[in-house]
């Protein structure tokens, strides 16, 4: 009886080695199915309206490497064949700053801060072409920034925006519509400054300013600054006097030709829309020729 069975055990596996043998032989003829890989989502849209990387230019000569900086990230940008260009960003400063240099991405809406130009492979490679935040340069205090496409550095009173397509105008106001409700009104500087500033700059952005009303500006901005009662006035001012310091040009646009470079401001997009229409309207119509 046991013989019996190992005869049988060994028939067993000779069929069994012998399917093996012709499953090897034959090919398959079952269906694999492989699963596709995914596009990769690119970082950013290099025919945006907004550029896709920026970094930080003062008017005056820069003391924070941001020159190296730019040039490294077009260096990088190059190596890795990415079809993208480092524009130049709004910055009112007097060329050195606590976190300078700076890079934003205007159309994710964030900052780096104290970038060094040695990593700037660093930020090509992990942010633009794998989407990755570098969160030891990612700015993220409140004290900073109010806004995604505003840079703000309360203690020094730096300002810079992302893009040309920012108005800086506009900015002021936002900045004071955003200080007005914190002012506590202790002291007359800084109750009543803060008022008259925000309808000096509501009526510029509405297209009814004045050069008063920017004189009025910087005069409020200084006084606040020496004569108020504690730091909150010299903080809240401090963006409105850098935006006037720095872009008058803007300020002055806005003033004497009713216009918003930008093409922010609603009011004066249309004002000079209607303006154009009355011109093209008014131009002498060239008469058709009769055949």
């Amino acid at each position: 009886m046991l013989s019996r069975f190992r005869e049988l055990a060994r028939d067993i596996q000779d069929k069994a080695k012998g399917s093996i043998r012709r499953a090897k032989a034959e090919p398959s003829s079952k269906v694999v199915l492989l699963r596709r890989k995914a596009p990769e989502r690119p970082f950013c849209d290099p025919e945006g309206k907004r550029p896709c990387i920026t970094v930080c230019a003062p008017r005056e000569k820069c003391g924070c490497a941001c020159e190296e900086l730019r040039q490294a990230l077009e260096e990088a940008l190059d190596r890795s064949g990415l079809n993208i260009r480092v524009e130049k960003a709004k910055t009112g400063c007097p060329g050195s700053c606590a976190l300078g240099p700076f890079v934003g991405f205007p159309q994710k809406g964030f900052f780096y801060v104290k970038v060094d130009p040695k990593d700037a492979g660093l930020i090509v490679e992990e942010t633009l072409v794998r989407g990755k935040l570098l969160f030891p340069y990612l700015s993220v205090s409140p004290d900073r920034s109010y806004r995604q496409d505003i840079l703000y550095d309360r203690t020094t009173g730096m300002l810079a925006a992302i893009d040309e397509q920012v108005c800086m105008v506009e900015v002021a106001k936002y900045f004071l519509d955003f200080e007005e409700d914190l002012s506590c009104g202790k002291c007359v500087p800084c109750r009543l400054g803060i008022k008259r500033m925000h309808e000096s700059l509501g009526r510029i952005v509405e297209g009814a300013g004045t050069m008063e009303d920017l004189e009025q500006l910087k005069v409020l901005g200084h006084t606040m600054i020496y004569a108020a009662h504690c730091q909150f006035a010299m903080a809240s001012t401090r963006p409105v006097l850098s935006a006037v310091s720095f872009f008058e040009d803007e300020f002055l646009a806005h003033i004497e030709r009713q216009e918003c470079p930008a093409g922010v401001c609603r009011t004066l997009v249309e004002i000079q829309r209607k303006k154009a229409f009355r011109e093209r309207m008014a131009a002498p119509k060239k008469k058709k020729k009769n055949k």
